[in-house]
């Protein structure tokens, strides 16, 4: 996982061009898994019913990991289609996103290159209707602390934008919280403060 913000999708977008007569429509949303994915595309087929193709790029997390990269082709020759809508996208610096181009033939083929370059411009057409914002990366810590000191950490993890993911409440409060990277040091030297030294951030390690 990459420790970078990012650009994610948070909406849905639709362009269309043509080409020597074949019309490629592109449809854009946000998809955070391969399930996600295939759901929007089984939708966008019941929009546009019995064309050629239905090819597809994907990118479910950061968009310099190519470990969340998907794409198809769906019959077009290789490298045609899919890889140069995922390219598209990887261009912008967007994540969490998947695209659907529709293909209806012609009737006139466009050889290696004007595929390529439909595929990925229908892509880049759309985008630009596709609302973004930035999904701010934060950091897993964990954090053990008495309820005499919840007063004092809990008001600190607030003002330092801390999420609580996930917390056990027994004879002790044990938490796991996530911190943008450059807030840590400032909210660790808070937070020994407030409580004397006795809270303190430590390395992640799951709640049993």
């Amino acid at each position: 996982m990459s420790d970078e913000s990012y650009l994610i999708a948070i909406s849905d977008a639709e362009a269309e061009i043509e080409v020597k007569g074949s019309r490629f429509i592109a449809c854009i949303s946000p998809a955070k898994t391969p399930e996600e994915a295939i759901d929007f595309k089984e939708s966008v087929k019941k929009r546009y019913p019995k064309a050629s193709h239905y090819c597809t790029a994907s990118i479910f997390g950061h968009p310099n990991d190519s470990n969340g990269y998907a794409y198809s082709d769906d019959g077009e020759p290789s490298g045609t289609a899919g890889r140069p809508m995922l390219m598209a996208l990887c261009d912008v610096g967007i994540g969490q996103v998947t695209a659907v181009v529709v293909r209806y033939f012609g009737g006139t083929k466009l050889g290696t290159g004007g595929l390529q370059r439909a595929y990925k411009d229908a892509v880049l057409e759309a985008l630009p209707d596709l609302a973004a914002e930035t999904l701010i990366f934060k950091k897993p810590f964990s954090v053990n602390f008495d309820y005499t000191d919840q007063g004092a950490v809990e008001p600190l993890f607030e003002r330092y934008d801390a999420e609580v993911w996930e917390a056990e409440y027994s004879d002790i409060i044990k938490q796991e919280v996530r911190i943008e990277p450059s807030k840590v040091d400032e909210l660790q030297e808070k937070l020994k403060a407030a409580t004397q030294g006795r809270v303190q951030l430590r390395p992640y390690e799951p709640i049993d």
